[in-house]
Order: C-alpha cells, then sequence, then structure tokens
C-alpha cells in the first residue's frame, strides 16, 4: 500500500508540474516555449479555464496523497523519531 501511495505520489507530482508549465501566464507561458504562439491555442479557446480547474484537481489529489502517505507511512515505518533515538542513546550510556 505504501508503494503503491508513493508511486501515485510521483506521477501526480509529474503532471502537475507539467500542467503548470503549459498554463499560459501574464505574458505568453509555457506553450511560447514550446513553439505555441498566444493568438491561437491547440487545446481550444477555453484552455485557461480548463487548465486552471485541472491544476486545482491534480493539487487537491496531490495533497490527500501527501496526508494518505504520512498515515499510513507512520503505520508502515513505525520508526521513532530522531529525538527519542537521541535520548535512547543517553540513557544508554549513563
Amino acid at each position: 500500500m505504501f508503494t503503491f501511495l508513493l508511486i501515485v505520489h510521483a506521477v501526480l507530482a509529474i503532471l502537475l508540474i507539467l500542467v503548470v508549465i503549459i498554463q499560459p501566464g501574464q505574458s505568453e507561458g509555457g506553450v511560447a516555449m514550446m513553439g505555441g504562439s498566444s493568438t491561437g491555442s491547440a487545446f481550444g479557446a477555453e484552455t485557461g479555464a480548463v487548465l486552471t480547474k485541472t491544476t486545482a484537481v491534480l493539487g487537491a489529489l496531490f495533497l490527500l496523497n501527501s496526508l494518505l502517505l504520512s498515515v499510513v507511512g507512520s503505520k508502515y515505518l513505525r520508526s521513532s523519531s530522531v529525538v527519542e533515538k537521541v535520548l535512547e542513546k543517553k540513557e544508554g550510556k549513563k
């Protein structure tokens, strides 16, 4: 389960980065870097609205997956914190 969530997290991160990069900004955006022009869009007239909604959905999924990873990871890894490890070492030396 933990490995699956890590893979999903990596895929969501890459998709989120790509969607943010191709969004048109104040100037031309990432579409112009890839040879596109600002007058026409390969995705249609409503490209900005679609990309904004896609970014919001991917961001929400990324956040939800982050929370799931923290919950599952705490149960899966079952490791103590760094502070607890240092305190155990100090108690062991005394």
